[in-house]
Formats: structure tokens, C-alpha cells, sequence
């Protein structure tokens, strides 16, 4: 399952070597939340709801700590794209900035010293300023970017 999970990024090669089992579930979480919503395409939006999906993750905890709810996510996301309809791709893109999200939550693992990429670090890509339409759908359930990262810093 993860080798094709593999397959889908356009990123640089090995840059999913150091993650871990449950970042890449949240990956896979995300792309089956896109093709449930019929999106032909992974957002950071897709990733957000992976991480909330992953329910004992780390990320989770936190987002969960703030009132996350995966189904109240999941509204949100759909009022802001629709669903989609029509011939799904086999193989979903990952949008620009869900390419970013991923290699930033790389690059916070590392100058942590860290030699794993987890859902922490993911949630840590995805707060970041400027990251899409996940950013949209927290503020919209009433979240901060600081509201999480206190959060994260607790668990």
C-alpha cells in the first residue's frame, strides 16, 4: 500500500523514506477523503482531514483538543470546493501547496534533529502562513494557528 502511496508524489525521490507508518496512513487517509468528496486532486485541505482521521495520532490529539471534528472538517471542505462529479483520475496530484506542506513537515523534522517525519510534523507543515485552503476550513471551524501549535507543544 505505501509504495503506491509512493507513486503519487512528484516530490523528490526518497523524500518519504523517513516517514512514519502513521504519516504515511495519513496520506493514504487523504486520498481516499479526496475521492470520497470525487476531488481530482490532494489538498492540504485532503491532508487536514488525514490527519484528523488518524484519530490516535499525535496531530489528531491536538486537533481534536481544539473541537476538530472530522465530519464537521469534511462539511467545511465540501462547502468550499463542492463535490465533485464525474471520472475520477487513478493516480490524484497533490496540489502545489499540499507539495509544500509535505516537504516543510520534512524540513521540521530535520532541524529538530529528528530522523522520522510524523503526523506532528505534518501539522506543523500545515499551519505554516500561506498554506491553502486547510487554513480556510480551521479558521472557518474557529482554530488558529496558534490555538495549534500550543496544542501540539502540549502533547
Amino acid at each position: 500500500m505505501f509504495e503506491r502511496i509512493k507513486s503519487l508524489f512528484a516530490l523528490k525521490p526518497n523524500s518519504f523514506d523517513c516517514f512514519t507508518s502513521e504519516a504515511l496512513e495519513v496520506v493514504n487517509l487523504a486520498t481516499n477523503e479526496a475521492r470520497s468528496l470525487h476531488h481530482n486532486f490532494i489538498g492540504t485541505e485532503h491532508i487536514l482531514l488525514g490527519l484528523i482521521a488518524a484519530s490516535d495520532s499525535t496531530a489528531a490529539q491536538a486537533l481534536m483538543s481544539q473541537g476538530v471534528e472530522l465530519g464537521r472538517a469534511r462539511l467545511e471542505v465540501a462547502k468550499i470546493w463542492g463535490v465533485g462529479g464525474g471520472k475520477m483520475a487513478e493516480n490524484l496530484p497533490f496540489t502545489p501547496s499540499a507539495k509544500r506542506l509535505l516537504e516543510s513537515a520534512l524540513e521540521q523534522s530535520k532541524s529538530l534533529g529528528l530522523s522520522y517525519v510524523g503526523t506532528e510534523h505534518l501539522l506543523l507543515g500545515l499551519i505554516e502562513p500561506g498554506r491553502g485552503v486547510a487554513m480556510k476550513v480551521l479558521k472557518n471551524l474557529g482554530v488558529t494557528r496558534e490555538d495549534l501549535a500550543v496544542a501540539l507543544r502540549g502533547s
